[in-house]
């Protein structure tokens, strides 16, 4: 590799060789830095400015390349991340169902030592891989095991590490300002905000694929700039693939595959992937990926493994899993609120793309999103998560979108009787087209979807015992978004942008960190948990029937006992210090049966709340063993 000096004396020689030559051309009839025979104009500099003249544009956005707009637009990222992703994360009660499954199997990792097998309870649960349980085993032990915020921050982590990477990943994509806007959004977008909040596997997943994709961008396009490309990018690109299988299995495998595919067939030629160095990339992942695969099929004689191809993966192939299918075309349907606020942008941005639909930056984003998004709009089971690996791709194409200018307003077309058409059709399309219409349209549609979005969680705060004062100020920034999005879609200026992006976190702020912890109806498990500690009596041990919800589990302990109403009837026969917890659709089997075994019970207490995983409210009541 040539020496820093070396690259700037060759810089220094090319500069004085042309300057020498354009002033013999001029000494042989150049004029005025113009050629009089041929046209072509001649760039006379003097010799000592070495730098190539400023353009006349470059006064005014010389401020986006200055190193310190750069660290503050990073500073922008994170505090926005921060304003979104940390409210919230030690106050909001464990969810139900997907999130507190992940926090027990970790908790029980920690509490039992085995890192090899995943377990919920004494059931082997082969949903996913382990390597999200290793990370947030890691962090309940030096942060606390009953603490669920212990368990969200990988989440928290990944998060972050999704909008800083996808600001800077924008930079080397596109100009300054569009970068910026990809960034913001992507840190204040909905459903990355979520799985912040989440202790499951969706955010590190794709803060894992995200850094997958830039080393693949990196390795495509010096490879076809006949740049030399590093070894060290392979390795990158095949390190951060194996996390991710390790957090998700084959997502990442996928996507990496597909976009691969695209990119070859726009080249119509698979030289390039040679700088993947696909023998080092095996290695990596053999190194990565077989032991714990090795163990844990030893640990369960094969039976981890079949479980989670057969039962999960194949099972949300062929049909709706968990009653979560839908048909195709529901992600895109919902994307104006999975990617809310940046969705404002979906429209302009697909009307720029499509102006710069050959350039190398967008068909490498394309062939990110574009084919995997066919994959999950066919799969039947469907869940809103399911775009997040693609949403930093996303985001980057709608920041085009802040580049797109309306075409001007065209004049009527005039009838045979010379009066004019649309006026006479539809008076209110008048001096507007089809271009026009998408782009105002899409708008309302964001408009509407922001306010109905500030109306649910008022709703919700107002009817599941919530705290009204959130509910108000959620639904208030909501209007406050709408509003916004008016104004830019007047003046479009990138200050009204990080205005929505700025409003939308103090949102996801009043959601997750005031609504949504202040909903005791619907946080059950906690209100157990209280119930169960201010009984005059000391509680041995807990049976439950006709409620299995994870957090339940993960608030009362592992030793908690899921049992049907006969089996709880039972067990107060056995446990007298025990307290049986029954549904209120359990509790005549569970009474017949103990009248029928001549067991004594009765009432200790009751909970009463609203199951949001089966849409249903509960009433579980307390009963002992009567002396």
């Amino acid at each position: 590799m040539p020496t820093k000096g070396t690259v700037i004396l060759a810089r220094i020689t090319g500069r004085v060789s042309c300057q020498i030559f354009f002033r013999m051309a001029r000494r042989s009839g150049v004029k005025n830095g113009v050629d009089g025979g041929s046209g072509i104009i001649v760039p006379v500099y003097p010799i000592w400015n070495i730098k190539q003249q400023p353009r006349p544009f470059d006064r005014v956005t010389d401020i986006f390349h200055h190193p310190l707009a750069v660290r503050l637009a990073f500073v922008a990222v994170i505090l926005v991340g921060i304003i979104a992703f940390v409210p919230g994360l030690s106050t909001l009660p464990p969810m139900d169902r997907d999130e507190s499954r992940f926090a027990q199997a970790s908790k029980q990792m920690v509490e039992s030592g085995d890192l090899v097998t995943v377990r919920y309870q004494q059931e082997l649960r082969a949903k996913k891989p382990v390597g999200i349980y290793w990370m947030q085993a890691a962090s309940a032990r030096l942060l606390g095991e009953d603490r669920i915020s212990s368990y969200r921050l990988p989440s928290l982590l990944g998060a972050m590490i999704v909008a800083l990477a996808s600001f800077g990943f924008a930079r080397q994509l596109m100009p300054f300002r569009q970068a910026l806007i990809a960034g913001i959004f992507m840190a204040s977008s909905l459903t990355l905000v979520a799985e912040a909040h989440l202790a499951k596997t969706d955010a590190m997943l794709c803060a894992a694929i995200l850094v997958q994709q830039i080393a693949l961008w990196r390795i495509y396009d010096q490879g076809l700039s006949g740049d030399y490309v590093s070894g060290k990018l392979a390795m990158v690109f095949w390190a951060a693939m194996g996390l991710a299988i390790l957090i998700k299995g084959p997502i990442a495998p996928l996507i990496a595959a597909l976009t691969v595919a695209v990119l070859t067939l726009r080249e119509r030629s698979w030289r390039w992937m040679y700088f993947l160095r696909p023998v080092l990339g095996f290695i990596v992942l053999t190194v990565m990926v077989l032991p714990w695969v090795i163990l844990v099929t030893h640990a369960t004689d094969g039976v981890f493994l079949a479980t989670a191809i057969k039962g999960d993966l194949v099972s949300k192939i062929q049909s709706g899993q968990e009653s979560h299918g839908a048909p195709p075309l529901t992600h895109l349907a919902l994307l104006v609120l999975t990617f809310w606020p940046g969705s404002l942008l979906l429209m302009r941005g697909i009307m720029e793309v499509l102006k710069r639909r050959r350039d190398r930056e967008v068909i490498f984003l394309l062939g990110w999103v574009l084919p995997f998004w066919m994959v999950i709009e066919l799969t039947p089971t469907k869940l809103p998560h399911y775009i997040l690996p693609v949403m930093p791709a996303l985001a980057m194409l709608m920041a085009y979108g802040i580049e797109f200018r309306m075409p001007p307003k065209r004049r009527s077309v005039t009838a045979p009787d010379g009066s004019p058409l649309r006026a006479r059709i539809f008076p209110w399309l008048r001096g507007l087209d089809a271009m026009r219409l998408l782009v105002i349209g899409w708008n309302g549609v964001f408009m509407l979807a922001s306010v109905s979005l500030g109306m649910v969680v008022l709703y919700a705060a107002s009817d599941l015992g919530g705290s009204r004062e959130w509910g108000l100020t959620a639904f208030i920034l909501s209007v406050m978004v709408a509003g916004l999005a008016y104004w830019w879609g007047r003046v479009q200026k990138l200050a009204v942008l990080l205005l929505i992006a700025v409003t939308a976190s103090g949102f996801h702020a009043a959601v997750f960190g005031g609504v949504l912890p202040s909903l005791s109806d619907m946080h059950i498990a906690p209100r157990l948990k209280s119930a169960i500690a201010s009984l005059e009596e000391p509680v041995d041990s807990i049976a439950v029937a006709g409620y299995h919800e994870p957090s339940m589990v993960f608030s009362l302990g592992t030793d908690t006992l899921l049992f049907s109403a006969p089996e709880v009837a039972l067990f107060l026969a056995e446990a007298p210090n025990g307290l049986a917890i029954v549904e209120k659709r359990a509790e005549a089997e569970f009474l017949k049966t103990a009248a029928t075994a001549g067991i004594a019970v009765s009432q200790a207490g009751q909970v009463n709340g609203y199951n949001a995983s089966r849409g249903k409210r509960v009433e579980l009541e307390f009963y002992r063993a009567a002396d």
